[in-house]
């Protein structure tokens, strides 16, 4: 079973802060040097610098920005720049964004979700991860000893009574209201009530929850539980360390997305058109569509190409003029039988799998560790741009996952490839941070 739980989080004073909207960050990874620039001069408070510091040259062990990460976050505190709510709370979070003329409003639940051995209840985890992640997190969380953002669960809900919940406990005045600096419209309510609260709980106990993003900080939350508990005799697992801070995301959410993640491919001897062409044919139906222009109409006429019905692959591959290759995989059952006899066929089937397997690896000659010449983004135009520059010969677009996929293939005790799965909007950073203290 899962279990979540209110609890006490902190946030920031707005009499402290100023403006909080400049103090919240994005929850993305990796972030460039040149908006994490923006950030650190937009608000000396803002939460990247307690998320995903600053690296100089001159660091040490002592002084790096796991540490000064740990000291900002108790100076803070100190200050009062971050406040502890007085009463324990199960909150309400919405994110309202318009984006590419589409509106996306998607509202969740945050809470703490008591942390359990994958594979043995009902949280699952969707995604393989990387170890120099999964160490840069540890590190932080280590010094800090805080939850900075949110894990992002998905949940298949039949019924819908959370998400109407969910609806009636929004037209309350929310205790907080805020545009992000990149156009994010969010608001926040506390829910104190304990006969809701409890509501909440139990509707949530029986239900799997499927990490969709976060994973990496999930198997870190783990590590640092197994060892405060090694270190703790007196561990009764009620500890705060033996929960980790979640944002429960309902599928049935019109305003959540599960956005397709594209890839760009640098080849080492070039890109041989003739040569891909007759060689992809093993394996796919290859049609040529020509597009009469270019840019924003090039990407937006390629994801109508690929989308699909239910059963099959395709992909969209473009390297240079006025049209793109569209992909059809003709024999859906031959990574079962032929490649991968030992993994489900619902993990066989996923386009992630089918592109690695049979274009990556078989006929670019790409292994999967090769991460500098197969990037990913969420960004189908980033990746046209990047071919358009000479960074990348060729785009890859692909379909989002499905959720049916996630089921079957984590119900199989599986996981999807590394960087499947993006679930738009993500939880911003500063929102609420959890600090692991009884």
């Amino acid at each position: 079973m899962a279990n979540i739980k209110p609890f006490k989080g902190y946030r920031y004073n707005g009499e402290k802060v100023g403006d909080i909207s400049t103090a919240i960050a994005p929850t993305r990874y990796n972030i460039s040097e040149d908006e994490k620039s923006r950030l650190y001069e937009m608000n000396e408070y803002n939460a990247v610098r307690i998320f995903d510091g600053v690296t100089y040259d001159d660091d040490t062990e002592d002084n790096n920005k796991y540490t000064r990460a740990a000291e900002y976050l108790n100076d803070w505190i100190k200050e009062d720049i971050l406040v502890r709510d007085d009463e324990e709370a199960i909150y309400l979070y919405e994110q309202t964004i318009e984006l590419h003329g589409n509106k996306y409003q998607n509202m969740t639940f945050v809470a703490l979700l008591e942390l359990e051995e994958l594979g043995t209840g009902n949280i699952r985890t969707c995604e393989e991860i990387r170890e120099m992640s999964k160490r840069d997190r540890y590190e932080l969380l280590s010094k800090t000893n805080a939850d900075m953002s949110m894990i992002t669960c998905l949940y298949v809900e039949r019924d819908k009574q959370l998400l109407n919940l969910m609806n009636t406990l929004s037209l309350n005045e929310p205790d907080m209201d805020f545009d992000t600096y990149d156009g994010m419209h969010e608001r926040l309510w506390k829910i104190t009530d304990k006969d809701i609260v409890d509501k909440i709980v139990e509707g949530f106990r029986e239900l799997p929850l499927y990490i969709t993003d976060g994973q990496t900080r999930y198997e870190t939350c783990m590590q640092y539980r197994n060892y405060m508990r090694a270190n703790n005799p007196l561990n009764t697992g009620k500890e705060a360390y033996n929960y980790t801070l979640v944002s429960l995301v309902n599928s049935n959410s019109d305003g959540v997305e599960i956005m397709p993640v594209h890839r760009k491919v640098k080849l080492p001897r070039g890109f041989s058109e003739e040569f891909f062409i007759a060689a992809v044919q093993d394996h796919f139906k290859i049609e040529k569509i020509i597009v009469d222009s270019q840019d924003d109409s090039i990407i937006d006429t390629m994801k109508k190409q690929i989308q699909t019905k239910r059963g099959e692959t395709k992909f969209g591959i473009y390297h240079d003029g006025d049209y793109f290759y569209r992909l059809t995989l003709i024999d859906q059952d031959y990574i079962k039988k032929e490649l991968l006899p030992e993994m489900s066929k619902a993990y066989c089937s996923l386009d992630s799998v089918v592109l690695r397997k049979l274009i990556i690896n078989d006929i670019f000659g790409i292994r999967d560790d090769y991460e500098d010449l197969v990037s990913t983004s969420m960004s189908a135009s980033e990746c046209y741009r990047d071919v358009k520059e000479g960074k990348a010969d060729l785009m890859i677009v692909l379909n989002p996952v499905r959720v049916e996929q996630i089921e079957s293939v984590t119900a199989a005790g599986e996981k999807l490839p590394y960087r499947s799965i993006s679930i738009y909007p993500k939880p911003s950073v500063g929102v609420i941070i959890n600090i692991k203290e009884d």
